[in-house]
């Protein structure tokens, strides 16, 4: 204390000050009202908070109203509030109290603490001065020492003494002092007495104040804390002892949150008797220190009196008591004389300040009141000048606005009355007008109207004759149809009869085959025994063996006989089966062909002759079932199917597949091989020799005949089917021109035709018999001389099997045995077998007869088998590597029929792919196989080469693919023609459009996928693989083709931009979409499936406006090239040495100056492959479906940038004529804009200003309008010549670009004949006016058009926003986000400010935050919420763009956080703060908050 007096003590001075000011308040029965001291308070200037809180404190017994110490009260805490002094929390102790004066600190320095003790003024009798104080003298001096040295320890000690005696009166006089005794905490002092008595009161308010049984109103604890804490002592006082130990205490104050150094000076202070337990009123005093602490309030040092619990402040004040009991006696004498001295002198002085005191007080009120006074004068005065001059201010401005209203009022009144007069006018000449039009327009309509009548009956009569002609042609269709079905009716019928007969013939040809089988057997057995007897005769044998060798051939001869009888009679019923047949199937085709005349479905042509390969089974009535090696008669004129032919067999005709059957050739062109029934078996053995012979022999042309001189015997009837056949009767002798296996053209009768070899003997065989056995020859001898002849290797043979015959090509082999398809020859001393395809005759002239039908002498192919192939049907081939295969036809389909060469096995036949065989060539055994290819695609469109290493096809033909590298452009064959081809003119066929296996996925997950998911996951790795492939295609053309044109210096630069335009935009652009690309994919894992990537593909497609400029520039930029290509010789030199780098694989520079169209027309086929294959819940499913829709638009962009070419053009040129100084973005004139797609010139011409008639050269576009002024002035007769190549002008941006949804266009007055009109946007009013009324007009017109379009398109954008957000989803979960900020963007502005906004996503659900303008650290705050649908599908993705004004907003970054994740690291923890990191971009980050909820019930589901 120091002995200053305390803060919140009140003076007398301020009671008597405070009791005038509640005098003026006109107290009613000595209280002020709250709104009389409400009134009075305000004029302190506190706020009003600050006054309630002061109410509260002042108004102790809350009655609303204010006594004169509650009013003094408040007057103390106004003042202390106003000085800067905190108010307390609660209203101190002493502020209730009497006042106090102030301490007098003259001649009392080394007791400045006596007047602030009389608390024990009372407590001893007085002690009355005596004449000994003179002779005291020296022993106070030689005490005021160590009084002085005591004062700091008796002011730590009693810091609030004088709040203790409330009632004592400051004006008593101190004749003695308080002894002081030696403490464990300090001095303090014992008593103090006063022989003066006290004012009013003091001496019993001081005694009642003093004595030990303080009242409990004393205490400072409030009374609410005594209760609460009273309550909790019993609750914790469980045994009811009275008092709780330091273990009971501590577990309490464990709630408080207080330190541990705070809980233990709580206790100390707490622990008043010191016994290591608190009783029921020490526990309300922690506990109220404890509140004390938690209020930010000190603690003491030591315990002040106010607190000390009533209980216990007797025994504190006893020890007092005892002590000075044993002091007293010993220095009563000592100090009575001083103590009373030093009182006197002490009342003195206290006095003489009270008196200066109160005059200075007197001085300064006075002062302070003058000055307020002049301050209050000065104020008034400076009111009263202020409102004189706003009257005036406001009189003038009134006097202004009447004289505008009355120039205003004439200046309507006078356009009024010119509008009038205008009007007049305009409405006279417009009733002449119109009364002309209406005249002129009623002639017309009259003579219209004329005209439709004629008409009408016109095309009455028309009608009524067209209505004729349907019903006589409905008559005749109904007419046909009848007979149609009558006809159908009698063909079944037909065909019932006919299968009748085709039984009983095939019964017939069992029989004969059997015969036949016996007649062959039987006739060796007779040419044996001739020979035999013959031999016998020869040497004499005797009669007996004779005559038993005749017997036994004359019954020999006699079976045989009877063999041919029924052998004759066989046939003979046969024939007559045959010849029905025939009639039958001729009947069939007569009416058949009758019924197609007359439904005109078919015209007369030439047929042609298919043999059926492999049998085909019917499926509905319009098609031909047919067993294979059968004929089939087909019209090919007939219009049909790719791939589908219309033909006629046995009578029934229907569609069936082109690939089931092979074209026949005209000269072996039978008619049906079931008219054929001895075909393959009546070969009698007497002709063996001969047939094997003939087998040799090349197949016959019609050439001119030569008799050979062979005659064949018919043995049956043979009835020719076409004009090529010969036809012949039983016995009829035939001259043989020709032989084939199985057709033998032939002379009759001066006819040459083809007939079938097994319905004819060879005559004279027995004649060349018995000149071989009159030769002593044996018949063996000469069986092998006929056989034994030979032949030369067409093709190496080569074999590691033992007992086989290898040869070189060209090697003479003399053939022994022709049996079967492997035959045994011999080259010198070397024999063994070998295939008979690899031969042919010696004799033969195979180059004679090549280029004619069937082509004989031609080589045939043989091919290797070089990879397994396993046949899927009866009709292909089983492949093993190494086999050989006979090629018999090649389909363009790339499956090639052919007879697999197994030894020792009957030879198959059937149809099997290309890719799995190599040729055999002519020169090697072993030839270096072709090479294997990629896959097969089939030409969706024709295509027609323009380089020569390109290769032409047309569409529907298969083309085996060798190098696909090139996502453009790959490598391939077709009709042996191998070249280069464009990808997007083709499609994968159907064994690798599945691209399942392609990508490289886990096996476990590969295997847990559905086909569609796994077919889904391929489209996506092709779509990446392929984007791969682009950016480098367009990294090459920089590094190999731009960087040395432009080092060369051939080109100028402008030539350079002309030809690649904006190549390196492409390359940025498409960077960015392969980074987000691999992103995505990084972010499920290298192995793992894509879950989500529409939305990737949605939001990067509306970047790749570069696209536009390039291809609408591109056509020049490809004439340039060519052009100088063309002219310039060592131009083309260069370009084909630098095209030589490896990487270009020996493309042009024209062909990847093709490829950004092609990937811009490949990313819809991209997409739709993966839309396709994604499942109708799937949560990619929507954004692919935006990602399809914004592809097809970029498309279509493109192709009308590439039509719109003038726009483009001009666009060019504005963008090299006008300096866009002054604009923040880089404007870019040919590209895209913000959300209208490219950027149209609509309008363009020269305006002027109003006032001060500058010229400007306006140009107004879709989505804004743009002022310039020349830099120089120039002439110009028309928007052709402003935007011609050879003017150089330079224009200047004159003001800021004026955006369309931003202005409103308007005329000052419509009827003016002045062309002005104004342009409003936001604050700014540009006034223009042009060179005519129409110029006007126009201007008007189409700028409020393009502003609807503008604002139009923008609400669309919204309402579309606005939808995806208010979508309803239901799932098993949400995902609270907070999007808090992002730091470190990398800004696309040269500037290096941004104004970022960020746009939040999972799946359909959209989320965009408000833009925020120049930062890169943004702090956004941003809340939103999201549907889970599913748990390891749902990916976070959290995009920020730069809002752009003039382009598609820029990307400053993207990260995503997988659901799973998220779940992972937050399960069980609560929301947690997360920074991610911007992918795609050098730097920047995202702080976000998420909080995942997940619904139980759904959840365990």
């Amino acid at each position: 204390m120091n002995g200053g007096r305390n803060v919140w003590a009140i003076s007398p001075e301020e009671r008597d000050k405070h009791d005038k000011q509640f005098d003026t308040l006109s107290p009613a029965t000595g209280f002020v009202s709250g709104e009389q001291a409400r009134k009075f308070f305000l004029q302190s200037g506190l706020p009003s908070s600050v006054l309630a809180e002061i109410w509260a404190l002042a108004d102790m017994n809350k009655d609303g109203k204010m006594d004169r110490l509650e009013f003094s009260i408040a007057m103390k805490l106004i003042k202390l509030k106003l000085q800067g002094t905190p108010l307390p929390s609660s209203l101190p102790i002493i502020m209730k109290q009497p006042p106090v004066p102030a301490p007098s600190s003259t001649g009392m320095g080394s007791m400045p603490n006596l007047s602030m003790m009389p608390g024990a003024i009372a407590m001893l009798t007085p002690i009355p001065m005596t004449s000994n104080f003179a002779s005291m003298t020296p022993n106070l001096s030689s005490m005021t020492p160590n009084l002085s040295s005591m004062t700091p320890n008796l002011s730590s000690m009693t810091p609030n003494l004088s709040s203790m005696t409330p009632n004592l009166s400051p004006m008593a006089p101190v004749t003695g002092l308080t002894p002081m005794v030696p403490m464990a905490t300090g001095m303090v002092p014992l008593v103090a007495t006063s022989t003066m008595p006290l004012s009013n009161s003091s001496s019993t308010t001081s005694l009642a104040g003093s004595s030990p049984k303080t009242a409990p109103s004393d205490w400072a604890v409030p009374q609410a804390s005594r209760l609460k804490y009273r309550q909790q002592f019993n609750s914790l006082d469980k045994h009811m002892t009275g008092y709780l130990t330091g273990q009971q205490v501590r577990n309490a104050m464990a709630t408080t949150l207080l330190t541990q150094t705070q809980l233990a000076t709580i206790w100390t202070l707490a622990d008043v008797d010191k016994d290591g337990k608190l009783r029921g009123e020490e526990f309300i005093l922690a506990m109220h220190l404890v509140d004390m602490a938690k209020t930010s309030q000190p603690l003491p040092l030591t315990l002040p009196i106010e607190l000390i619990p009533p209980s216990q402040r007797g025994a504190v004040n006893g020890t007092s008591l005892s002590l000075y009991a044993g002091i007293t006696e010993e220095l009563e004498d000592k100090f009575k004389a001083n103590l009373e001295r030093g009182n006197a002198e002490l009342e003195k002085r206290r006095q003489a300040l009270q008196d200066t005191q109160r005059r200075e007080e007197e001085r300064r009120q006075q002062k302070e009141r003058e000055e307020r006074e002049r301050r209050e004068r000065e104020a008034r005065e400076q009111e009263e000048r202020r409102r004189k001059e706003e009257e005036r201010r406001l009189e003038r401005q009134r006097e202004l606005e009447r004289q505008k209203e009355e120039e205003r009022l004439k200046e309507i009144e006078r356009k009024e009355v010119a509008q009038r007069e205008l009007e007049r006018q305009r409405k006279e000449e417009w009733e002449r007008r119109r009364r002309g039009e209406l005249l002129s327009q009623k002639s017309q309509e009259q003579e219209d109207i004329g005209r439709l009548k004629t008409r009408k009956r016109n095309l009455e009569m028309e009608l009524e004759a067209v209505g004729n002609k349907h019903r006589q042609i409905s008559e005749r269709l109904h007419d046909a149809q009848s007979k149609r079905k009558v006809q159908r009716s009698e063909l079944e019928l037909t065909n019932q009869r006919r299968d009748t007969s085709r039984l009983d013939i095939n019964s017939l040809q069992r029989q004969l085959e059997e015969y036949q089988r016996k007649l062959s057997q039987l006739t060796p057995e007779q040419q044996r025994l001739s020979d035999k007897l013959r031999n016998m005769a020869l040497n004499n044998l005797p009669v007996s063996t004779m005559s038993t060798l005749k017997r036994s051939a004359s019954e020999k001869d006699g079976v045989c006989r009877k063999l041919k009888q029924q052998l004759d009679a066989l046939e003979n019923e046969t024939a007559a089966k045959l010849a029905d047949m025939d009639q039958y199937q001729n009947d069939i085709q007569v009416r058949t062909f009758n019924i197609l005349g007359q439904l005109d479905h078919r015209k007369s042509a030439a047929l042609t002759s298919f043999r059926a390969l492999y049998p085909f089974t019917a499926r509905n009535q319009d098609e031909l079932s047919f067993e294979a090696d059968e004929l089939i008669e087909v019209d090919e004129s007939t219009e049909r199917e790719q791939g589908w032919l219309y033909g006629c067999r046995q009578g029934k005709m229907g569609w069936f597949p082109e690939s089931y059957v092979e074209r026949q050739a005209k000269p072996e062109t039978p008619a049906v091989i079931n008219a054929t029934p001895a075909a393959t078996t009546t070969a009698v053995a007497t002709t063996a020799v001969y047939a094997t012979v003939a087998k040799q022999a090349p197949r016959p042309q019609l050439s001119t005949p030569k008799h050979t001189g062979l005659q064949a015997q018919a043995l049956c009837s043979w009835t020719a089917k076409t004009e090529s056949h010969l036809n012949f009767s039983k016995d009829d002798v035939i001259w043989v021109l020709e032989q084939q296996d199985s057709w033998w053209l032939g002379e009759l009768n001066g006819a040459q035709g083809w007939f079938p070899k097994t319905y004819v003997t060879l005559l004279g065989e027995n004649e060349d018999t018995t000149n071989f056995v009159s030769s002593n020859q044996n018949v063996s001898e000469v069986m092998f001389c006929v056989i034994q002849s030979e032949y030369v290797a067409l093709y190496t043979y080569e074999s590691p099997e033992p007992g086989d015959l290898t040869f070189r090509e060209g090697d003479v082999i003399l053939v022994t045995q022709r049996e079967g398809e492997w035959w045994s020859g011999g080259i010198g001393d070397r024999t063994g077998v070998f295939p008979s395809n690899y031969v042919k005759p010696k004799e033969t002239d195979t180059s004679s007869n090549s280029g004619k039908s069937g082509q004989p002498g031609k080589k045939p192919e043989i091919a290797q088998v070089s990879t397994t192939y396993t046949a899927t049907g009866t009709e292909q081939l089983s492949l093993a590597p190494g086999q050989l295969i006979l090629i018999l036809s090649k389909n363009p389909t790339g499956w090639w029929l052919g007879e697999l060469q197994a030894r020792g096995k009957k030879r198959q036949k059937g149809w099997f792919p290309a890719s799995h065989v190599k040729m055999l060539g002519s020169n090697s055994g072993k030839s270096t196989p072709a090479p294997l290819p990629v896959c097969q695609v089939i030409a969706m469109y024709d295509y027609k080469a323009a380089n020569e290493d390109e290769m032409s096809f047309s569409k529907g033909q298969l083309i085996s693919v060798f190098d696909k590298n090139d996502p453009d452009w790959w490598k391939g064959e077709v009709n042996g023609v191998t070249g280069l081809f464009p990808t997007n003119y083709v499609k994968m066929t159907t064994a690798d459009t599945d691209p399942s296996q392609q990508w490289c996925a886990d096996l476990n997950s590969l295997d847990s996928m559905s086909p569609q998911e796994r077919k889904r996951q391929g489209y996506i790795h092709e779509l990446l693989q392929t984007e791969e492939r682009y950016v480098e295609d367009l990294q090459i053309v920089m590094e190999v083709f731009h960087k040395p044109m432009s080092e060369s210096g051939r080109l100028t630069e402008a030539e350079m931009a002309m030809i690649f335009v904006n190549w390196k935009e492409l390359i940025a652009c498409n960077t960015k979409l392969l980074k987000a690309l691999r992103v995505r994919k990084k972010t499920g894992g290298e192995n793992m499936p894509v879950q989500v990537i529409g939305d990737i593909l949605s939001s990067e497609l509306a970047h790749l406006q570069p696209y536009i400029r390039f291809c609408s520039c591109q056509l020049n930029g490809a004439a340039l090239l060519q052009s100088r290509t063309d002219n310039q010789q060592d131009f083309k030199d260069f370009l084909k040495k630098i095209a030589t780098d490896y990487r270009c694989k020996g493309m042009p520079l024209s062909s990847f100056l093709l490829k950004p169209m092609q990937r811009i027309t490949r990313y819809p086929l991209h997409i739709k492959n993966i839309l396709e294959s994604t499942q109708e819940d799937h949560a990619d499913r929507r954004p692919l479906r935006e990602a399809l829709e914004r592809a097809e638009e970029l498309c279509s962009q493109v192709n009308e940038g590439v039509r719109e070419k003038e726009n483009s053009d001009r666009l060019e040129w504005i963008q090299s004529h006008v300096q866009c100084e002054g604009v923040t973005e880089n404007l870019v004139f040919n590209s895209l804009t913000n959300c209208l797609g490219p950027r149209k010139l609509l309008h363009s011409g020269k305006v002027y200003k109003i006032k001060s008639n500058k010229e400007l050269w306006a140009f107004l576009f879709n989505d804004f309008l743009l002022l310039t002024h020349a830099a120089k002035q120039f002439s110009s007769s028309g928007p052709d010549k402003l935007f011609s190549t050879k003017n150089n002008t330079q224009l200047k941006m004159y003001k800021p670009p004026v955006f369309l949804n931003e202005v409103l266009v308007k005329l000052p007055d419509p009827s003016s004949e002045e062309p002005f009109f104004h342009i409003s946007h936001i604050d700014r009013v540009y006034s223009l006016k042009t060179e005519n009324i129409n110029e006007r007009t126009a201007w008007v017109q189409k700028i409020k058009a393009a502003s609807e379009d503008f604002l139009e398109t923008d609400k669309k954008k919204r309402e579309k926003a606005y939808q995806a957000r208010s979508l309803k989803a239901s799932g098993i979960g949400r995902l609270l986000v907070t999007i808090l900020e992002a730091t470190e963007l990398k800004s696309c502005k040269s500037n290096g400010k941004s104004n970022p906004y960020c746009e939040v996503t999972m799946g359909a659900q959209i989320y965009t935050s408000r833009t925020l303008g120049d930062t890169v650290n943004p702090k956004w705050n941003f809340n939103c919420q999201f549907n889970i649908r599913d748990l390891y599908q749902d990916v976070l993705c959290i995009t920020i763009f730069e809002r752009d004004q003039f382009s598609p907003d820029d990307f400053l970054g993207r990260t995503e956080v997988p659901v799973a994740t998220i779940k992972k690291e937050l399960e069980n923890k609560g929301p947690a703060t997360r920074r991610l990191l911007l992918h795609e971009v050098p730097t920047g980050e995202v702080w976000v908050r998420l909080d995942l909820q997940l619904f139980q019930n759904r959840a365990s589901k």
